[in-house]
């Protein structure tokens, strides 16, 4: 019998492939909003920290990602072969 419908874990979402990055801030921001909903203590604190924190990750997933293409095309060919 086939199922009528998408099976996410089956087959991946058609047209995502291309644009996943795009979906990381949306996931970001989503984690922030629910960490410091239990997090902060005054809730006038809120968006701002959450914004901060949203900026902080994306921040630290950008450095992280140029230090992964430094070594990768920097460091990685001038080691020796064998």
């Amino acid at each position: 019998m086939i199922p009528l419908g998408w099976t996410p874990f089956l087959e991946p979402l058609p047209g995502v492939q291309a644009n996943w990055l795009w979906l990381l801030p949306i996931l970001i921001f989503g984690i922030a909003m629910m960490y410091k909903a239990v997090r902060v203590g005054d809730l006038g604190r809120y968006w701002r920290e959450v914004v901060g924190m949203t900026v902080q990750v994306l921040l630290a997933f950008l450095g992280l990602a140029a230090a992964v293409f430094i070594v990768v095309q920097g460091i990685v060919p001038l080691l020796p072969a064998g």
